[in-house]
């Protein structure tokens, strides 16, 4: 099963990854070749436009550690699964600027608020990972809560 959520999560990146969606608490340049647009600094995005009330936490500037009691002050809670959790790690991973390492976290949380969702890896009541989550995204991680799956593979 981990297999499965780690390929499905990575799958899923790469299309975040090129529609763009993948905010990270990172500062990165969209690639104009990616995009087919010219290059933007994240910090350059409308993230009131994108990110909502989530936009303070996914900007350049954005303090890398944020505590998980100031997102739940302005968005409702959801705790992750541990597989859920997987798959978000996975997908957090491998958005651009693709990372070489895992993301700090032991748990995940989805924080909704205005029809907007952001992904937070915690720790220690901290979370140092997050993006936005858009509606396909959110779909697979309840397919992955509720256990379904494509077709089973060989574990390698």
């Amino acid at each position: 099963m981990n297999r499965l959520v780690f390929t499905a999560a990575l799958t899923a990146a790469v299309v975040v990854g090129l529609g763009a969606f993948g905010l990270k608490a990172q500062n990165f340049v969209l690639q104009a070749q990616d995009f087919g647009q010219p290059a933007q600094n994240i910090a350059d995005v409308d993230d009131s436009q994108e990110a909502g009330v989530f936009g303070k936490w996914l900007t350049a500037d954005s303090p890398e550690c944020v505590p998980v009691s100031a997102i739940e002050s302005v968005s409702r809670l959801t705790k992750l699964t541990p597989e859920q959790f997987q798959f978000a790690r996975a997908l957090y991973i491998a958005i651009p600027p693709v990372s070489r390492q895992l993301p700090p976290g032991d748990s995940a949380v989805v924080a909704s608020a205005n029809g907007k969702s952001m992904i937070a890896l915690v720790e220690n009541g901290q979370s140092c990972a997050r993006f936005l989550a858009p509606d396909f995204i959110l779909t697979m991680l309840t397919e992955v809560g509720k256990g379904e799956n494509g077709v089973v593979g060989e574990p390698i």
